[in-house]
């Protein structure tokens, strides 16, 4: 396949992050009040030359739609090289993009929908790397058979056996004929797409429950699944849902079928949960609002026997009545975990922050 849009490595940018202790923080990329004003939902994921790749949506305050851009990192977090442009359309908006990294491909997925935004029809489209990101192919896409596939799904991952599981959820009424008003009208499933090659995908699951919903806003049923593969085989969901708390799911034969939804030990109300087991251990991480209504503080803790139980929480950041949301997580070549996160301002804008933080530092007592 003929690769296009060659995007070279830019220098990298300081942003000074703040050390304390062994948590650093930080920012990607800050509002600019205009190209990057609104940056929304990121993902993060290390690539196989050791460099971070960080992805996210920007929307100008122009009004324009959004677009997907991409930053590298090559100290670890600690400082991004200025954003590039990947995906694009100026007759729709492309946003809510993650990641699958397997060896030096990389491909990168995102939700495209019209504009304005009508809930009833989007497109999962996504191009690919061969080169840890240094070049990509043309924009591709996959078929799905549900009629809207809502945004941000958690990075994908690539399990012992090879295969490649990408968590998605899809809303009731445009299979319908119909399209929800709003994103409270919303009713959602959640399922998993499951391929060998990143080209071919086939689609399993079908999560569901009825709640009374917390708040008119929040959505119904069960959406933005985050996945992880644990020790013993199992691959763990962790679910929003639009009640007190998150819902899991689990898999023992790969993503083929999942138990019926439970409430997850975290609280958290119409957010998503970012998870990453540990290399080398059996430990896994979850960064979550830690909230039973707010989308605030983010929070993180940690698992040792596969997801039943977690550490006390430990705040990674908190902006009162602002959102600080739809966290990703990877695991850096120096050992340090890495949170991505949008963090609301009050003129309306939105940063890309980060955190660095140690396994240490998640288990020990905050002062």
């Amino acid at each position: 396949m003929a690769l296009i849009a060659r995007l070279a490595l830019l220098p990298i940018l300081a942003l000074g992050a703040a050390a304390q202790a062994t948590l650093e923080t930080g920012a990607v990329i800050r509002s600019d009040g205009a190209d990057f004003h609104r940056n929304t939902i990121p993902q993060v994921a290390r690539l196989a030359n050791g460099q971070l790749l960080a992805v996210w949506s920007s929307f100008p305050k122009s009004g324009s739609p959004g677009k997907v851009y991409i930053a590298f990192s090559q100290n670890h977090g600690r400082a991004w090289s200025a954003p590039q442009l990947l995906l694009s359309d100026p007759s729709k908006i492309m946003a809510d993009p993650n990641i699958l990294i397997d060896g030096p491909r990389v491909f990168v997925f995102a939700t495209v929908v019209e504009s304005p935004n009508r809930i009833r029809k989007s497109w999962t489209m996504f191009k690919r790397s061969p080169d840890n990101g240094l070049t990509w192919g043309p924009l591709e896409e996959i078929p799905i058979p549900r009629q809207y596939v809502a945004g941000k799904q958690h990075n994908g991952i690539v399990l012992r056996d090879g295969s490649y599981l990408l968590g998605i959820a899809w809303d009731k009424w445009p299979e319908r004929g119909m399209a929800a008003r709003t994103e409270g009208e919303m009713d959602l499933t959640a399922g998993v797409l499951i391929s060998k090659d990143g080209a071919h995908w086939t689609l399993h699951g079908s999560l569901h429950v009825l709640l009374d919903k917390l708040t008119p806003g929040g959505t119904n049923g069960l959406c933005e699944p985050a996945l992880v593969e644990l020790a013993n085989g199992e691959v763990l969901m962790i679910l929003r849902s639009g009640g007190t708390h998150h819902y899991e799911s689990r898999s023992r034969d790969g993503g083929l079928t999942w138990s019926p939804p439970i409430p997850s030990p975290l609280p958290g109300h119409n957010t998503p949960t970012a998870l990453l087991r540990l290399e080398g251990s059996h430990e896994i991480v979850a960064v979550w609002n830690n909230s039973p209504l707010t989308r605030y503080p983010l929070s993180a803790a940690l698992s040792s026997d596969h997801g039943k139980t977690w550490s006390a929480p430990r705040i990674l950041a908190q902006a009162e009545g602002l959102q600080v949301s739809y966290p990703g997580l990877t695991q850096a070549a120096d050992g340090a975990i890495i949170a991505v996160w949008q963090q609301a301002l009050p003129d309306g804008g939105r940063d890309i922050r980060y955190a660095r933080f140690t396994r240490d530092w998640l288990v020990s007592s905050p002062r």
